[in-house]
């Protein structure tokens, strides 16, 4: 089965949902790059797009700019620019096409080992993501004590205002057909897989908010699994490994944000040979 993504969610599509196979990928629009430029001004903390968001009576709501395709943000701008964000709403700075294409580029530019493309993202948009985290509040619900649930119900009730989620699977099907034909590293395989649902996680984290979204990854799998794959036919042989949140950002949340406490460099980082 080729790598894919299942969208929910989206008005734009004719179909309840898309199976994407890594070949069926179009050429990026020209009117909504990937990466967008930090302007000189912006602080580090705010984000160069979207610094402040309007709160509107819809539930959910998109808008879209339209910058030219030579604006693009340097790598190292978007990687700093990820940080995980709480403060979320239903409002999305893009339309739902073009998160689908983001989507898509993951699966289409993020390596595998041994090209498995073992990877699978279920993609859940407005109601659907709701439904997601209704499902998840019931679970946890019947498990957390009465005097403890105030704060996980909250954590809840936080995740279920952003506008979407994605969930990362691993289909276990290209590890074992690569366990068969390579055996010598059958006991790596598995390990791999996880290595390669991490770098997606990574890329759509890095480039979700590099296009002005808020995100922040959890991971409260197994207990939604059997009825996340019931209610949207995901198969059950698929491991969930993540959920990536995302929304609107809050008015302030950016800038609220405390700097990362950071293990000294030297501590973490060595090189050897390189000219000086």
């Amino acid at each position: 089965m080729a790598e894919s993504a299942i969208v929910f969610g989206s008005h734009t599509f004719s179909q309840a949902y898309e199976i994407i196979p890594k070949f069926c990928l179009t050429p990026r629009s020209t009117t909504a790059p990937l990466l967008r430029p930090a302007t000189p001004s912006t602080s580090p903390s705010q984000h160069p797009i979207n610094p402040t968001t309007t709160t509107t009576s819809r539930p959910f709501t998109s808008t879209m700019s339209t910058p030219s395709s030579a604006e693009t943000m340097s790598f190292k701008d978007a990687i700093h620019l990820r940080r995980s964000i709480y403060a979320l709403n239903k409002q999305s700075p893009i339309a739902d096409t073009t998160i689908e294409e983001i989507v898509r580029t993951a699966l289409k530019e993020v390596p595998s080992s041994f090209n498995s493309q073992s990877t699978r993202l279920v993609v859940l948009l407005k109601d659907d993501h709701d439904k997601f985290w209704d499902i998840v509040r019931d679970i946890l619900k019947a498990h957390v004590p009465e005097d403890k649930w105030e704060y996980t119900g909250n954590r809840i009730k936080g995740f279920r205002g952003g506008y979407g989620t994605i969930l990362f699977y691993e289909d276990p099907e290209p590890i074992k057909a690569l366990q068969t034909k390579l055996p010598t590293y059958a006991d790596k395989f598995p390990t791999w897989s996880e290595h390669t649902s991490a770098m997606h996680q990574y890329m759509l984290w890095t480039a979700l908010e590099a296009e002005g979204f808020g995100c922040n990854l959890q991971h409260y799998n197994p207990l939604p699994d059997q009825k996340a794959s019931a209610e949207w036919k995901i198969p059950l042989e698929w491991s969930l490994k993540a959920q990536l949140v995302f929304g609107g950002v809050e008015e302030g949340a950016r800038e609220a944000l405390k700097v990362k406490d950071e293990v000294p460099m030297a501590e973490r980082l060595f090189v050897h040979g390189a000219s000086s």
